[in-house]
């Protein structure tokens, strides 16, 4: 293919993404022309073959997160990427229900809900096209402050729930036995995960928070939780996270002894 011009200046189409191509040029006068300059080798862009890595927060608090990512691998970006659109939803299958199209690489997500987990994914962009997205990264929005008992007897403590006014599939009740009155760890900082059964916290030598009781949003009746009723609640989830007990007990407390509550909150099964 050759082209003639005044300018100095080509624009070439019609080529195949992620080729290379060699360009020489040569000038002429009215006497003639040249020679051709030395060959150029150029590479077509492509959409990028690789995805977004290291998603992570830079900040968070009770109603928003803050995301950062690295581009892809240098090796599988296939051209200049131009964009990167994020995605975040209630669990790692769901569709968005917030996306956003940025040529930073950075995200701020507001107007969440407290101590819930958010899935965030990313895909880049070449002015080919986009790749595909990144596995889904799960991450929790901070709670609100551990609640502070209402009401006490010998051996329950009656706390006051913060039921969320938005839809939700069900919510963890979990309790925290403090250890000389002190504060525990934030309660964000605990994955679902880390969530022990009553039995397993009052045999454990250390302090661990455990689930009290599940609380399902066809199952809310009022906002008051009494800790340490005797009652047991199923576990709501189809994986069981356990296989010796479907239950969550919500057993005595220790007299003499301060408790705090936190919330768990699920959107989506996931």
């Amino acid at each position: 293919m050759t082209f003639v011009t005044s300018e100095r200046k080509w624009l070439v189409v019609n080529l195949n993404p992620l080729t290379k191509y060699n360009v020489r040029v040569l000038a002429s006068t009215k006497v003639g022309h040249g020679n051709y300059s030395k060959s150029e080798g150029f590479f077509t862009s492509g959409i990028p073959s690789g995805l977004p890595l290291n998603i992570r927060t830079t900040s968070r608090s009770a109603s928003s997160l803050s995301f950062t990512w690295n581009p892809p691998d240098t090796t599988e970006q296939n051209g200049v990427i131009i964009s990167y659109k994020a995605c975040v939803s209630h669990s790692e299958n769901e569709p968005c229900f917030q996306t956003f199209t940025t040529r930073e690489r950075k995200w701020l997500v507001g107007n969440l809900n407290s101590s819930t987990k958010y899935f965030v994914r990313v895909l880049a962009s070449t002015n080919v096209g986009h790749g595909n997205y990144s596995e889904s990264k799960g991450f929790f929005t901070n709670g609100r402050p551990a609640e502070k008992a209402t009401a006490e007897t010998s051996s329950t403590l009656t706390f006051s729930l913060k039921i969320p006014s938005k839809t939700f599939v069900y919510l963890y009740v979990v309790a925290f036995k403090l250890k000389d009155d002190k504060e525990p760890t934030s309660s964000d900082s605990y994955e679902n995960s880390e969530l022990v059964t009553y039995v397993e916290a009052e045999n454990s030598t250390n302090w661990k928070p455990y689930i009290a009781a599940v609380v399902t949003s066809s199952g809310v009746d009022g906002n008051m939780f009494v800790l340490g009723d005797g009652r047991n609640t199923d576990d709501p989830t189809s994986r069981k996270r356990r296989s010796t007990t479907s239950d969550y007990f919500n057993g005595p407390l220790e007299p003499g002894t301060s408790y705090i509550i936190f919330q768990r909150i699920i959107i989506n099964e996931m």
